[in-house]
């Protein structure tokens, strides 16, 4: 089953204040989590906050909840991000129910599994971006969108090449369970 990563940058954390500035979007090989294509970014300074929503939430429908499965890390913030700015714009918004029916994957789990069980610092087991999340805010309000858009490539880069060691080195962990 083909595999879609998934990601968005927003201007801070908190949905009823802060926006999306991108969702990006990359196929992967169901088997290795290998990229398949480019990936593809919607940017809201190319067309709006609302435009990039509306792209992207047909593909997280309750029809065919088994067409293609979602692989990110902490993907529940970017659900739950993401419902509350389509509702802002009167969107149909997105059923978490049928999120929670999908099937998805979510590295955050692992890798606070792999950091001893710590949440804090979890992050710090995948390689560190040139960029800072903390930056984009910044980046976003200069109008330096290339930067953005490089921080972009290079965390899906290493979210992919993270995943794709995780889908190797997983499976014979079942015989010890």
């Amino acid at each position: 089953m083909v595999e879609h990563y998934f990601d968005m940058e927003t201007t801070g954390l908190a949905p009823e204040k802060d926006k999306i500035i991108t969702i990006q979007i990359q196929r992967l090989v169901g088997r290795t989590g290998e990229p398949i294509d480019e990936i593809e970014i919607f940017k809201e300074w190319e067309s709006s906050e609302k435009g990039i929503i509306k792209k992207v939430l047909p593909l997280l429908t309750c029809e065919n909840p088994f067409s293609f499965i979602i692989v990110g890390k902490n993907l529940l913030f970017d659900f739950m991000f993401l419902k509350e700015r389509a509702k802002k714009y009167g969107l149909r918004g997105l059923d978490l129910r049928c999120v929670y029916n999908r099937a998805f994957t979510d590295l955050k789990h692992v890798l606070v599994m792999i950091n001893e069980g710590n949440f804090r610092g979890y992050n710090k087991i995948l390689k560190e971006t040139k960029i800072t999340n903390e930056q984009i805010r910044e980046l976003y309000e200069e109008e330096e969108y290339e930067e953005i858009i490089e921080y972009i490539k290079e965390e899906a880069k290493i979210f992919t090449d993270a995943y794709r060691k995780l889908r190797k080195k997983m499976p014979p962990l079942a015989k010890h369970l």
